[in-house]
């Protein structure tokens, strides 16, 4: 698949330490790119996989704990998705593995933080896409993001696992208010929590011409989603497209750390996108424990950003 990637990290204006990380992997080839300048990946027939990883715990225990998140779930998904790319049901292989693998990666930050003492309490994000066979299958956990742009129209692929998404479900409290809650940043799930995941699966057919972001809060939180569809729209490369978003989140502020990978996706395979078409949006429930592959949760969803 031809795929034009760029990734960027920042550590903000106000932060000394930079707790994001980003990694680029073609899962069958070469060593992972984790927070290092983006070479050419060769990119076989287990696909791609793009993550950014938010860290917290303070001193470093936050970059720690995000750069080892993103090192574990590539080096699962190497070992076992890579070896089962060719099998007969190789969503039902991909979707395990990509669960399995945010499980090693959460267990892998919680066994480094019960050895150091001085990181005890550390966690982080996570917002991993795999590109395969013409779909993004994205893993979730934390607030990091991921976006489509298609059609000139941004979407937004993950929800925030945060006491304010909560409460905006409940109708406790309206969008624009959660952007601004003093607890917005409180998120409910991270890597290396000794309680049990809750890892939202998605799975999204690709169109040619689709863009695909992923990102930190330290970006969305930012820069509102209006912005970021005007910024891609601007037709520049991914590396351009990234200098002007993280330029754009620091003269809001620059709060937090800032983080962005971004994937142009123009292989001729795949498939025009039709006027007007909605993207689905597919939740599937992986679990290689018995209880059933398909949670058949399916929505339509179109518009643009809110």
């Amino acid at each position: 698949m031809l795929i034009d990637y760029a990734a960027i990290t920042h550590p903000g204006k106000v932060r000394k330490n930079n707790e994001d990380a980003y990694l680029l992997s073609a899962i069958d080839g070469d060593e992972p790119i984790i927070n290092g300048p983006a070479r050419s990946l060769k990119v076989g027939d287990s696909g791609l996989l793009v993550a950014v990883a938010d860290g917290m715990g303070g001193a470093a225990a936050g970059e720690v704990a995000s750069r080892e998140g993103l090192a574990a779930v590539s080096l699962f998904l190497f070992g076992h998705w890579g070896r089962l790319a060719s099998t007969k049901d190789r969503e039902s292989a991909l979707l395990e593995a990509l669960e399995t693998a945010v499980e090693k990666a959460s267990d892998a930050v919680l066994r480094y933080s019960d050895d150091d003492r001085t990181a005890r309490g550390m966690g982080s994000t996570l917002t991993a896409a795999v590109i395969w066979n013409g779909s993004a299958y994205v893993a979730q956990i934390g607030d990091s993001r991921a976006y489509l742009l298609r059609q000139g129209v941004l979407h937004q692929i993950t929800e925030d696992q945060t006491l304010v998404n909560d409460l905006v479900a409940q109708g406790s409290l309206t969008r624009e208010q959660a952007r601004t809650h003093p607890q917005r940043n409180m998120i409910t799930q991270a890597l290396g929590s000794p309680q049990p995941l809750r890892v939202v699966l998605s799975r999204l057919a690709l169109r040619r011409g689709d863009r695909l972001l992923c990102c930190s809060d330290g970006l969305h939180g930012e820069v509102t989603d209006p912005q970021i569809q005007e910024l891609l729209n601007q037709g520049l490369s991914p590396r351009r497209s990234l200098e002007l978003l993280v330029d754009e989140a620091l003269a809001h502020g620059g709060r937090d750390n800032i983080t962005g990978a971004l994937l142009t996706l123009n292989d001729p395979g795949l498939p025009l996108p039709k006027p007007g078409e909605a993207l689905e949006l597919v939740h599937p429930t992986a679990n290689p424990r018995g209880r059933g592959l398909w949670d058949r949760f399916r929505r339509l969803i179109g518009g643009g950003a809110p």
